[in-house]
């Protein structure tokens, strides 16, 4: 077995936390979620952003007790209990094992776009392919690999801002680069209408998450990785917020102009920069979903591989690696068949993406209470600002999670559902109707191999 080596720093967990976020991401949903919203996307992202700030605290008082791999599943299993914590990380699972499939739809709907003659189901099978084939060999995509990538989609949303400011704000032009109605419009405001969207949204902010499976590479990861969690999603949140804002002063009608939501943010291109513009975007776009596909893949293979290693999941199977690539081939191949139905949703990109927050959200609440368990109720952490730190402020995370679950798409919660459901008779299988406390992973630095870990840059 080889150990993890500590060697992530605070300027790698960002990186590595925005690259799997992929910055891009704000114009992937510009369609939908300004369909949903009547053009307050940036709203709807100022509302999200407010719910994952709770989270992402939470998540960094957890790492502070328990500083090591297995994110959601370890804080809930360790500070509430081993059986509802299983049960979160067989939740949480959806977000790993789903979002390389909505990756992988991007580039298909994208792809089509430019090239209607091939259907999106092949650009999803090739990318799924290439997605494998990298896990499989062994990622180790280094941290300049990831800078440049960022800095790619950083580069791309500057240039296209100082379009929209330039356009707007050109004396001869009817616009204004002040709108109120970009965060609210009293004549479309609908407060159910502005959550669903903000529900799937959501899942533009699972960076933070993955951030916290690195603890265990981490340098000092009690210090390091609670920052990490929490610059990244209100990073994350103020510049989907402000992009948000842009690209309503762009086309403050597309709300009911738009043709097709799910590719939207090709006919808003189009409009500012013609064809050449939107080539730009499918390929930084592209490459951002390719590499957060990618880091996906690494990240749910070194959870299924932990699972699998300590008897959680069958360890036949889970905790296999391949001899040759050392590697977690049969991990990897599950996850590439599970990404593979995306095909399903070739023209559902909300469906695919409230699949994947359904997951984040259920997580979330659990995370949040792990908070109040561990620190209020069993610490008896009591002061008043304790009661602040481990009550008030979980306890609003767990509220805000909550509301937000309670409007994701209702095909998403029944498939979330049934997912769930599937867990609790394995949990009652394995553990012979409750009675056993199912086997948890080790709270050690034995881990998948550090192939799987991308290095993180000398410069």
């Amino acid at each position: 077995m080889t150990d993890l080596k500590r060697v992530l720093t605070l300027r790698y967990l960002v990186v590595f936390g925005l690259a799997y976020l992929a910055p891009t991401v704000v114009f992937n949903y510009y369609g939908v979620a300004t369909t949903l919203t009547g053009g307050m996307m940036a709203l709807a992202y100022i509302a999200t952003t407010v719910v994952m700030f709770f989270t992402a605290y939470s998540y960094a008082i957890m790492v502070k007790a328990f500083p090591v791999a297995g994110s959601a599943y370890t804080y809930v299993c360790k500070a509430v209990h081993p059986h509802l914590g299983f049960l979160t990380g067989w939740v949480m699972l959806l977000d790993y094992l789903l979002l390389p499939m909505v990756c992988y739809l991007l580039i298909g709907i994208y792809m089509n776009e430019f090239f209607p003659a091939t259907p999106v189901w092949l650009w999803v099978v090739v990318a799924a392919a290439i997605g494998a084939a990298t896990n499989v060999f062994g990622v180790k995509l280094a941290g300049r690999v990831y800078t440049v990538v960022i800095g790619a989609q950083i580069l791309f949303t500057v240039v296209l801002i100082g379009i929209i400011a330039a356009r707007v704000g050109d004396p001869d032009a009817a616009g204004s680069l002040f709108s109120a109605d970009a965060l609210f419009n009293p004549e479309t405001f609908n407060a159910p209408d502005i959550l669903w969207a903000a529900s799937i949204l959501a899942a533009s902010f699972l960076g933070f998450d993955a951030v916290s499976t690195m603890a265990e590479e981490t340098v000092e990861p009690a210090k390091t990785v609670p920052k990490a969690v929490l610059i990244v999603p209100i990073a994350a949140g103020i510049g989907f917020s402000v992009i948000s804002y842009f690209l309503h002063l762009a086309w403050p009608a597309a709300a009911t102009e738009l043709e097709d939501p799910d590719s939207g943010i090709f006919e808003l291109l189009v409009r500012l920069g013609g064809d050449t513009l939107s080539t730009v975007f499918l390929v930084t776009d592209n490459l951002a979903s390719m590499i957060c596909a990618i880091a996906g893949l690494a990240a749910a293979s070194r959870i299924l591989y932990g699972m699998g290693r300590d008897g959680v999941l069958p360890k036949r199977f889970f905790g296999a690696l391949n001899q040759r690539f050392q590697t977690p081939v049969n991990n990897i191949l599950l996850m590439t068949a599970i990404a593979l139905s995306a095909i399903f949703y070739a023209d559902n990109l909300v469906g695919a993406a409230s699949l994947v927050a359904f997951g984040a959200l259920s997580g979330f609440i659990l995370v949040n209470y792990s908070v109040i368990n561990h620190h209020f109720i069993r610490g008896r952490r009591r002061t008043c600002g304790d009661i602040l730190r481990y009550l008030v402020v979980p306890g609003i995370g767990m509220l805000v999670c909550a509301v937000l679950l309670y409007n994701v798409d209702a095909s998403a919660k029944i498939l979330g559902a049934i997912w769930l459901g599937l867990g609790v008779i394995y949990l009652a299988f394995s553990t012979r109707g409750f009675r056993a406390v199912p086997i948890e992973i080790e709270l050690s630095e034995d881990g998948p191999p550090t192939r799987e870990t991308p290095e993180p840059s000398n410069r």
